[in-house]
């Protein structure tokens, strides 16, 4: 039987007593019989607080025997620690270098005549980065065919054009005395005429990125004798 199934039986019995007592009152009232009347009240009463203490005990002791064992089992999680926070891939990020920012090595490139071919650079391409230091040497040597060359850098796409100026030196009688260098803003960089076994050193900033062409412009040399300087 349930605690509250228990007090409401209790308290109906003593309502009922109650109740039975002032519709029949006995005829004779002597002292022992009013200790008797008042002595079962009181046990009607000590029974009542003893099941309601004794139902209050039942269900604190039954909670907590059910949650010792959910936690003994468990059934019952326990909160979970926030997660620390990646320190390797903070510290990566502080260390790794700022994207786009130019590189502080010198890009150092040597290029000569080929050897297979004297009219053609052994160099056809090379690359550097937007904003980097370049020392790019032209070393005027081949064993077998020595011939003058020189080397002049010029803006993206416009390398048909100076072959065609430099052919029109040809014929130019101060020529030779510009080292078939053509007027032409579209140059950046060159070196001059070297004549065979010299050499020169050209140092300049890379451009912005780009495919600038370079090549000799020693009239009829240019055609063959070109290449690509990749800008990235």
């Amino acid at each position: 039987m349930s605690l509250g199934a228990a007090l409401r039986v209790a308290f109906s019995h003593c309502c009922a007593w109650m109740r039975a007592s002032e519709t029949h009152p006995m005829s004779n009232h002597s002292p022992h019989s009013s200790e008797h009347s008042g002595s079962s009240i009181w046990s009607l009463l000590n029974v009542i607080i003893a099941v309601a203490i004794g139902g209050f005990t039942l269900i604190f002791a039954s909670t907590l025997f059910i949650g010792a064992f959910k936690q003994s089992a468990g059934l019952v999680k326990k909160p979970e620690a926030p997660a620390a926070a990646p320190a390797a891939t903070a510290a990566a990020a502080t260390t790794s270098p700022a994207a786009g920012a130019p590189s502080t090595a010198v890009a150092e490139i040597t290029i000569k005549p080929d050897l297979a071919n004297p009219l053609a650079y052994d160099t056809k391409e090379f690359k550097v980065k937007a904003g980097q230091k370049v020392k790019l040497t032209f070393n005027n040597t081949h064993p077998a065919v020595p011939q003058p060359h020189n080397i002049v850098i010029a803006n993206a796409g416009s390398k048909d054009k100076l072959l065609g100026l430099a052919m029109a030196m040809a014929a130019a009688p101060d020529g030779m005395a510009k080292g078939f260098i053509p007027e032409s803003p579209d140059i950046l960089f060159h070196t001059k005429l070297l004549q065979p076994n010299t050499t020169e050193t050209l140092e300049f900033t890379a451009p912005a990125a780009g495919d600038y062409p370079y090549l000799c412009t020693f009239p009829g040399h240019g055609i063959i004798m070109n290449g690509t300087m990749k800008v990235e």
